[in-house]
């Protein structure tokens, strides 16, 4: 990449300009040469980017006067802050291994830098005084005393974690200006000479080795326990500590939940590190509306700028939980967030780092209850008594030999729903399925009704148990109507055609009886005659 004609802070010259200030710096003293060295330190920032080393640096790549007209460059070589001590050669591009996981999509901005609007002449001895005391200012604005000239965006960093662009002689501030989402501690601004000062001689390509500190955040959420509205989902959030470069000044992990679950209090919500309580003194929970934050306090921060890295690896977790409150279109979603070294939580100065998202999914089902032999709207029965449980195989393929398990299930804080005026049993939220457990996402689950009390003048059915399917998002009528039977009562006395026929009958019976005693008499007293 070949930089625009502008960035070059030298018109042309004659030669003997050249040799007269070549002259000049041969001329600079032993202690200037060790300031400028001091420069190189300085303005690269060693302790952050090259870090320490006891190993033999390579030899400069020029010696004696700077040549005005050379082009220089510039390559970055972009890692994970590094556990090891290697570190790199601002002459020459790391050995293969001597740094492990390269970050690439970094992007990196050079400026020139101005003094009274123009470029700083590097070939006038005087203008070396004081870049050894040369820093970059707040948020990659300029030095005091300078100002910012037009940028150069340097190509991003390759799956290597290398960047180079070519270069005028010059003096420079690069700034990290984007990076991956997961990069929380970006490198630190940096001031560059073309060339660098470099063991009694000059480096014209010089390379740099800024580090980043990278972070993760997962998200998940435990199996559900209860299954109707009213119940709380649980969403652990994990969060390794990273290793950091520069000291921790905030860590905050927070989740603004959806409008359907409702905050659970901050004591029921638990903060672990590796599996064991955090000291409740490193962190607070506050909750505003729908948004919780666990927050470290000072001693929480203090705690993570022990060692250093002491704590490089340790899990943080905090269990975030809502109550559901509605279930809506049955999706419910949710996301945390990581605050890294951001205590004001400012996004344009460090954004956060989101996790995955998950969500839990839910659903209504409504049965109607009838008189058996009825259809329609006449025969619905209004006063029917159930209750729901959970079915051994919710995920069962087909939920109509669903067998009930466990307790009944409490629904909006009940465990008891009768059938309306409509004949309609509602139950307004059940769970279904979440993105996590299996079956993951599954859009149906079983369950099973169960009726414990017929309205007045009906039986229980002979089997009080009836499975039924719970669909995501949906209001689930399931095709199921349970019906009832009338009970039994003693018949009535019978009246009408049948009964005239009996009483004839019995009258026609009673007459032939009294004829038969009357012709008896009549032969007992004629034979008396006789």
């Amino acid at each position: 990449m070949t930089p625009s004609s502008d960035l070059s802070p030298y018109p042309h010259r004659n030669l003997n300009t050249h040799k007269r200030k070549g002259l000049d710096l041969m001329k600079a003293s032993t202690t200037r040469r060790r300031v400028t060295t001091m420069v190189s330190a300085a303005a690269l920032g060693l302790t952050a980017i090259l870090g320490s080393t006891s190993a033999a640096l390579a030899a400069p790549q020029d010696f004696g006067n700077i040549d005005p007209d050379r082009t220089g460059s510039l390559t970055v070589h972009k890692f994970l802050n590094q556990a090891g001590t290697a570190t790199g050669d601002i002459s020459e591009a790391p050995a293969a291994g001597d740094f492990t996981d390269p970050v690439a999509d970094v992007e990196f901005t050079v400026y020139p830098l101005l003094e009274a609007g123009a470029p700083v002449d590097l070939t006038v001895p005087e203008n070396w005084d004081g870049l050894d005391t040369l820093t970059p200012g707040a948020g990659c604005t300029a030095p005091a005393g300078y100002t910012l000239g037009a940028p150069t965006v340097m190509p991003l960093t390759a799956a290597d974690g290398s960047s180079t662009v070519s270069l005028p002689i010059g003096l420079y501030q690069v700034c990290e200006t984007a990076a991956p989402a997961n990069i929380v501690e970006k490198a630190l601004p940096f001031i560059l000479t073309i060339p660098m000062p470099h063991e009694d001689g000059w480096v014209y390509d010089a390379h740099a080795y800024p580090k980043n500190g990278a972070a993760s955040i997962e998200k998940t959420i435990d199996p559900q326990q209860d299954y109707g509205l009213g119940s709380v989902v649980k969403f652990p959030v994990t969060v390794p500590v990273s290793r950091m470069a520069q000291e921790w000044t905030g860590f905050a992990i927070r989740d603004t939940l959806d409008d359907r679950l409702a905050p659970v209090a901050a004591a029921d919500m638990a903060v672990t590190v590796d599996g064991a309580p955090l000291d409740p003194s490193f962190y607070t929970i506050d909750i505003v509306g729908q948004q919780i934050t666990m927050n470290f306090t000072p001693a929480g921060v203090a705690w993570l700028n022990e060692g250093p890295n002491a704590h490089v690896g340790a899990e943080i977790q905090v269990v975030f939980a809502g109550t559901v409150v509605a279930v809506g279109d049955g999706v419910i979603p949710n996301t945390a967030e990581l605050w890294v070294n951001n205590p004001d939580f400012d996004p344009s100065t460090q954004p956060p780092l989101p996790s995955n998202e998950v969500h839990t999914n839910w659903g209504d089902l409504e049965i109607l209850k009838r008189a058996a032999g009825t259809t329609g709207d006449e025969g619905t029965l209004a006063g029917a008594v159930f209750e729901i449980y959970a079915a051994e195989d919710p995920y069962a393929a087909d939920c109509s030999t669903a067998v009930a398990t466990g307790d009944p299930i409490s629904v909006g804080g009940s465990t008891s729903f009768t059938s309306d005026a409509s004949g309609v049993i509602s139950l307004a939220g059940l769970y279904v399925s979440d993105s996590v457990n299996p079956v993951i996402d599954n859009p149906q689950r079983c369950y099973v009704l169960k009726e414990t009390a017929a309205p007045a003048g009906y039986v229980l059915p002979s089997n009080a148990f009836t499975p039924v399917t719970v669909l995501i998002g949906n209001t689930t009528t399931d095709n199921v109507e349970i019906e009832n039977t009338q009970q039994d009562v003693p018949e009535l006395p019978l009246t009408g055609a049948a009964g005239q026929i009996l009483l004839i009958a019995g009258g026609a019976a009673a007459l032939a009886i009294a004829l038969g005693l009357v012709l008896l008499r009549r032969r007992q007293a004629a034979q008396a005659q006789l």
